[in-house]
């Protein structure tokens, strides 16, 4: 028999969901959900921009979880935003890398908390936020090739 998460408020436990998760040694950093053990009750906690040999497991109600914004109650309580997700999956889109520049990638999930995951042209998957990824439109191609053809001439 599976065991179900815990109804934790601001954490949606499914795989890409965003939070916040304390290290060992004892500094909060922002990350996601990269697998779920139901038989366990553990979570697998991917730490934003650090190696995936830094991963770790949680207890899905440890309290080294948190949720990834400060939730605020308000009297009429919590509302979800309702309607169409701005991409679909397997759209071509610019995301945000962790320069501030936007590279071309491609949408490969849509997430309950407003993100998105991505997969850029050089194979890296990463969730942003909807505030981080902008439409892709032919105009832009010729650019954004343009930029990647003399980054690789510049690094090679």
């Amino acid at each position: 028999m599976t065991k179900h998460p815990p109804n934790r408020r601001g954490i949606s436990f499914e795989v890409g969901a965003q939070l916040e998760a304390r290290d060992r040694l004892k500094n909060w950093y922002p990350a996601h959900i990269e697998d779920i053990d139901y038989e366990e009750g553990k979570v697998l906690i991917h730490f934003k921009r650090w190696n995936h040999r830094y991963d770790e497991w949680f207890c899905w109600d440890s309290p080294y979880l948190r949720p990834l914004e400060k939730i605020q109650l308000r009297k009429e309580g919590l509302h979800e935003e309702e309607g169409p997700s701005g991409f679909q999956i397997n759209e071509q889109v610019l995301a945000c890398w962790s320069d501030c520049r936007f590279y071309p990638a491609k949408v490969t999930a849509v997430n309950k908390d407003g993100t998105y995951t991505v997969k850029f042209y050089d194979g890296v998957v990463q969730t942003v936020k909807h505030i981080h990824v902008k439409p892709f439109s032919k105009d832009q191609v010729r650019n954004v090739v343009l930029c990647f053809v003399v980054q690789i001439m510049l690094t090679s």
